[in-house]
């Protein structure tokens, strides 16, 4: 899941290569699902979700586009490659004005155990191209004892197949929702999809059970009544389950899906579980729903101080949508300026946007992270949330590993960030350096795995010019040097 800028050719030749963005190599959001076959064991289920525009195109005699894009991913243990598949995926054919996303599927019978995978993207269209590649840690554990569910699928869409392919399931065509930890304001409601085992064994033929589905809210700690849903089942050894949750009325938040089996008694057979979050942030801010005498009852009404107001709304910057980027920018550019109560309205609309009824606890834990972001990285003349490390950990919170080289022979200062999981990201590094040798704000050099995010091809050959001239602008790598471990630290932070 790497990116990096470039230009689009010139288009002299109808058969001439397009490039349909401004990002090289191919971009793509990873995830996997474990299910069972009975008397065989776990099968791994791999989803690519490539952005369209990531990948170069070749328009063809009809005039409609198509990339080729190398997959090749390896089931690791050690050095040991378990299995693996590598193949050529073609894409489907686009209009060169319309370019959307695709999709990969693939299955692997694996024993249970951990396993590092390992993903190579490779866009056959370029001739520039280098290959992509990223790892993610998988864990496969053994199949349950009993009856019990598979891994919950969230999906897109759904059909009954007419002829069987890469998304054929059960007698579906199922197309999964590759990032299938989010539900915006958008979704009204939730299609999934699951296995049930075992209850043939486990009840007898013929036998009825009870499937239930609902939500549980996290942040109250409670069932939402509202979303339970019943349904009668007949015992089979494999249960393909296709239901639907309605999410229209629910506000912002964290939830959990909830699976239940249970028999004629009640008793509790199976339970699965999948963590989502409810987020209105592309919903724009309508100040006009905030009236005065709202706002007067409300928690922002104490924030009467315009420097301090200004001061925290400047604060939501790196958790803000681009309209409320431009509010900032405008709006809100200069405290001096700036209406008090327009200020009020607008904070309370913002928290209240992405936690309904509960915007104050949803703000004061932000403030937390705001005040942490302060002491650990804010300087004479940049607020915490101002600097490239404060910005990244409002943003995508807390790493998983940080690793700190402030006196490396011939680098510059600098910092290594991991997190197995941003937003949704997976396996994503930052590189921070400190090229000015402030000792204190760190600037952001590189970031391997999001979309969007700075990436520099040349981020090592820039942090080790400390004693080293750059003499060679096509050069992207460093010099070696005497205890220079910044490739070791950056494979594997710590």
């Amino acid at each position: 899941m790497i990116f990096t800028k470039r230009y689009p050719y010139t288009l002299l030749l109808s058969f001439c290569l397009l490039c349909s963005g401004l990002m090289a190599s191919p971009y793509a959001v990873f995830n996997h699902k474990v299910f069972y076959l009975p008397g065989e064991g776990p099968v791994v289920e791999t989803y690519l979700d490539f952005h369209g525009k990531s990948v170069m195109m070749r328009l063809n005699k009809e005039g409609n586009v198509t990339g080729r894009v190398e997959t090749t991913i390896l089931f690791k243990q050690g050095d040991a490659i378990v299995t693996y598949d590598k193949k050529v995926l073609e894409t489907p054919q686009m209009s060169p004005e319309s370019i959307v996303d695709f999709l990969d599927v693939q299955r692997f019978r694996v024993d249970p155990g951990l396993y590092m995978v390992e993903v190579i993207l490779l866009d056959l269209n370029d001739p520039e191209g280098i290959p992509v590649e990223f790892e993610v840690d998988l864990e496969v554990k053994d199949t349950p004892e009993g009856i019990f569910f598979s891994d919950i699928s969230l999906i897109a869409a759904y059909k009954k197949t007419t002829e069987v392919n890469a998304y054929s399931k059960s007698g579906y065509d199922l197309l999964p929702m590759v990032s299938d930890d989010h539900a915006g304001s958008g979704l009204k409601e939730l299609v999934l999809y699951t296995e049930l085992y075992n209850t043939l064994e486990g009840l007898g033929e013929g036998e009825m059970f009870l499937y239930t589905s609902y939500l549980y809210d996290v942040n109250a700690g409670e069932k939402l009544e509202e979303t339970q849903r019943f349904e009668r089942k007949k015992a089979a050894e494999v249960l393909p389950i296709i239901s639907k949750i309605n999410i229209a009325d629910i506000r912002a938040g964290d939830y959990k899906i909830v699976l239940e089996a249970r028999d004629r008694e009640n008793n509790l057979l199976s339970q699965q579980e999948h963590h989502f979050k409810r987020n209105f942030k592309d919903v724009p801010i309508d100040l006009k729903e905030i009236t005065a005498e709202y706002l007067s009852r409300s928690w922002a009404s104490v924030y009467d101080s315009k420097p301090e107001l200004f001061d925290f709304i400047q604060s939501t910057r790196p958790i803000s949508t681009q309209a409320e980027r431009f509010a900032l920018e405008t709006t809100f550019e200069d405290y001096y300026v700036a209406d008090l109560k327009q200020m009020q309205q607008y904070f309370l609309a913002f928290w209240e946007k992405r936690r309904p009824g509960d915007s104050e606890t949803a703000w004061l834990e932000y403030k937390e992270h705001v005040d942490y972001v302060q002491d650990m990285y804010g300087t004479r003349n940049k607020r915490g949330y101002e600097t490239d490390r404060g910005r990244v950990y409002l943003q995508y919170g807390p790493p998983d590993d940080i690793t700190d080289r402030a006196n490396e022979p011939s680098s510059y200062p600098y910092e290594l960030w991991r997190y197995y999981k941003a937003d949704r990201w997976n396996n994503v590094r930052f590189v921070f350096f400190d090229p000015q040798l402030t000792g204190r704000d760190y600037e952001l050099l590189h970031c391997e795995g999001i979309l969007g995010e700075i990436r520099n091809p040349q981020w090592r050959l820039l942090l080790e010019q400390r004693n080293t001239p750059m003499n060679n602008v096509d050069r992207q790598m460093g010099n070696p040097h005497f205890g220079g471990r910044v490739d070791e630290f950056f494979d594997n932070p710590r």
